[in-house]
Order: structure tokens, then C-alpha cells, then sequence
């Protein structure tokens, strides 16, 4: 068996960046639960209020989707690390400002799923379009893994036409 080499480009750098940037997400959106937490007045480790606390509580509804926020961002998290890093490795610029457009719908989409007047949590959907960058690096990172194996020519040609070398 023959070892692969590989070479992370020089602008690499830029999907480490937003890498890490997704872990300063990560802790903003542990601070929010924390805020909402407190206000609700959620002891640990209780990680949601109830049914009937919510409806009794509007304080306990927000901190339920904050929690819930947060919850969905960990549960997207790896596979967004997974396909960044890989599709990096062959689209780095376009990669890394993917994981920024990424981590920027995160933001959103929590501070629209706390909005005090949209209801049933409904302002979330405000960032749908976080599913997009998403989608564009698990495309990125499957063009670039089979480019790896050397079956990539009709694919990889046409991904970079669209995405750039």
C-alpha cells in the first residue's frame, strides 16, 4: 500500500479561522441558554421547562428555545467541521466563506428563534438559508474526497468551473 500525501494550500489558514469561529458560536450560544436560564429561573439539570411551565412562564418558553437553538446548532456542528476541513483541503477560500455564512445563520437563527414576538419559535425560519453553505460544503468535501481517490475528472472539473480552483 502506498502512502498519500497530502498538501493543505496556503490559504488554509482561512478554514481554520472559520473553523474556530464556530466554536465562538458555540459559546455565545452557551452563554444565551445561560441568560435565559437564569431569568427563567431553570434549575440544573434541568435541560428544558416543561409544557406546562412554558405555558405558564414566557420566560421558561424563550429559554426552551434558546436551549433548543443551541441543541440544533451541536447536533449540525461535527458534520459542518467534517465537511469544511475536507472540502478545505481543495476549495479553501470558498470554504471558509461558507463556514462564515454558516456560522453567521447560526447566530441568526437563534436570535430569531428567542424573538419574544414571533411565535411557536417561528422566527428561526428567518435563517433558512443556513442550510445552504451547509449543503455547499458536503458538496465540496465529496468532490474533493473523491478528487483524493482519482476518479474525480468529470466532477471535480465541472465543481471547479462553478466554484473556482
Amino acid at each position: 500500500m502506498s502512502a498519500l500525501t497530502i498538501t493543505v494550500p496556503q490559504d488554509y489558514g482561512y478554514v481554520l479561522l472559520s473553523a474556530t469561529m464556530s466554536s465562538c458560536v458555540s459559546y455565545w450560544l452557551a452563554m444565551q441558554v445561560g441568560r435565559y436560564r437564569r431569568v427563567a429561573k431553570i434549575p440544573y439539570p434541568n435541560a428544558y421547562a416543561t409544557a406546562q411551565e412554558m405555558k405558564e412562564d414566557r420566560n421558561k418558553y424563550l429559554f426552551n428555545c434558546a436551549q433548543r437553538s443551541h441543541m440544533s446548532f451541536l447536533e449540525h456542528q461535527p458534520q459542518f467541521l467534517l465537511h469544511l476541513l475536507i472540502s478545505g483541503l481543495k476549495y479553501p477560500l470558498f470554504s471558509a466563506s461558507m463556514g462564515v455564512l454558516w456560522c453567521i445563520g447560526r447566530i441568526h437563527y437563534t436570535i430569531g428563534y428567542v424573538d419574544p414576538q414571533a411565535k411557536d419559535g417561528e422566527g428561526r425560519r428567518r435563517a433558512r438559508y443556513v442550510t445552504v453553505p451547509q449543503l455547499a460544503l458536503l458538496g465540496a468535501s465529496l468532490v474533493s474526497a473523491v478528487g483524493l481517490t482519482g476518479l474525480g475528472g468529470v466532477v471535480g472539473g465541472w465543481v471547479e468551473g462553478v466554484v473556482g480552483k
